[in-house]
């Protein structure tokens, strides 16, 4: 038996449910959903969707996910309110409301983490009410396709990406949804074959089932565009960032040149602070990493604006000088931390300016006026105009403390910036356990699989 056919079987065996496990998620779907019916109009019904449904669901997961279907007359406020009343007279659990593109339900029952969201019927191709009413057409398209083969090889592939960071369509993660992965092993009819086309992937990448395109553009910018089947409108890849697709062409390259099982099982090495405070020390740099309380955020809404927080950060103290190696965010316990590393913690005293070119007489007259306590200059080199003045701050935390006064001025994302003028300096080995962690990921930054 080939190597990864082999490799494929030893996974499958530790990550598909148990028959006891996935006959009770169904039977508690099936007892849920019951319940969730007597409370609805007669003319809604309860659709049990996603993993746990498709048996592509990975052991222990427990997720079950209802999807309460309305006639399209109702109205988004209707629906919403119907199937809240409905699942707190089905199910007495600690119900959280959370956002998608409208509020729905989730709990945690016993084992099971339970999510009820309302959405409307709808046809493939119809144009939708909702974002989220593809979902019982997936689950019809995917049900009727997906063979018992590729089912397993549908939770391998899961396993596969999620031992390397890159499982779950949270912005969080900005990676592989499980839907994907059902239509790449349905595309590719197999997790070694999804691994061979991967390896080869030279982005921008198409994949178009059903031939929507065929013969004809279409409108997706994205690296990574799989156009879904039920809604040829929809890139079900969209959230896959750059970097993360290009992490699953590496890992697959990685896996094809030395299949293991490790690719499935790999843990995170942790590490101690000594093991950190002797990589600080070999690196050299400036490292300080900023301490603020996290907005209470839905994650769809917090990781966007932390990442572009970090980003805002990173790019401000380039246009500074700093010369920055490497930024990092994330939250921890009701904190959220931001890392940066520049080369050194001090940027040169003296700024070089550029002035306009010397065929411009008026604008070089501006510029000589507006320079002249220059500590050199103003000065022509080639056909500009120079000026050099000395910075009243040199040093990066110096720099740091001026940005928290005012962190609208240089972009931080709207819910981050009253937090960020609180913010504390800390140092890195002051970090708690989690953020300790978290700091090491990025201070010990390797890909898994090299």
């Amino acid at each position: 038996m080939p190597a990864i056919d082999a490799i494929v079987v030893r996974v499958s065996k530790k990550i598909t449910p148990t028959k006891s496990e996935a006959d009770s998620e169904k039977a508690f779907a099936a007892k849920t959903s019951a319940a969730l019916s007597k409370s609805l109009p007669k003319q809604c019904r309860v659709f049990f969707v996603g993993s746990a449904a498709r048996d592509t669901g990975l052991r222990g997961s427990k997720d079950i996910d209802l999807f309460v279907s309305f006639p399209r007359s109702f109205s988004k406020d209707e629906i919403v309110e119907k199937t809240f009343k409905a699942a707190r007279r089905a199910l007495k659990a600690k119900w959280e409301k959370h956002y998608a593109e409208h509020p729905y339900l989730q709990a945690q029952h016993g084992a099971f983490k339970v999510e009820v969201i309302p959405c409307f019927e709808t046809s493939p191709h119809e144009e939708l009410k909702s974002a989220v009413d593809r979902s019982p057409l997936h689950m019809d398209y995917l049900q009727a396709r997906l063979t018992d083969a590729q089912r397993r090889d549908v939770r391998v592939l899961k396993q596969f990406l999620k031992n390397a960071g890159l499982y779950g369509a949270e912005l969080r993660i900005q990676g592989f949804s499980g839907l994907l992965c059902e239509y790449l092993i349905l595309n590719y009819r197999s997790f070694k074959n999804v691994v061979d086309a991967a390896a080869q992937w030279a982005p921008p990448v198409l994949v178009d089932m059903e031939g929507h395109y065929a013969g004809r553009r279409h409108q997706f910018a994205e690296p990574l565009v799989v156009i879904d089947a039920i809604d040829k409108n929809r890139n079900a890849a969209a959230v896959v960032s750059e970097t993360n697709l290009y992490k699953f062409v590496a890992l697959c390259r990685a896996f094809k040149s030395k299949p293991s099982i490790s690719f499935f099982f790999g843990k995170r090495k942790k590490r101690s602070a000594g093991e950190i405070a002797r990589a600080l020390r070999n690196r050299g740099t400036a490292i300080v990493v900023l301490k603020i309380a996290s907005p209470k955020l839905v994650e769809d809404i917090l990781y966007p604006q932390l990442h572009k927080t970090e980003r805002a950060l990173a790019r401000h103290l380039s246009l500074q000088d700093f010369r920055v190696l490497g930024t990092a965010s994330f939250i921890d316990n009701g904190n959220a931390f931001f890392v940066v590393e520049c080369e050194s913690a001090e940027r040169p005293r003296l700024k070089r300016l550029q002035g306009p070119p010397m065929s411009s007489a008026k604008a070089v007259a501006d510029f000589v006026r507006a320079h002249k306590g220059a500590h050199r200059g103003p000065y022509i080199e080639g056909g500009r105009v120079f000026a050099e003045r000395a910075r009243a701050v040199t040093f990066l935390e110096t720099e740091l403390k001026a940005l928290l006064r005012n962190p609208e001025s240089w972009g931080a994302a709207s819910h981050f910036a009253k937090p960020l003028k609180r913010a504390r300096l800390v140092a890195p080995l002051s970090l708690k356990t989690e953020a300790m962690q978290e700091f090491a990921a990025y201070l010990f930054r390797r890909e898994s699989w090299w």
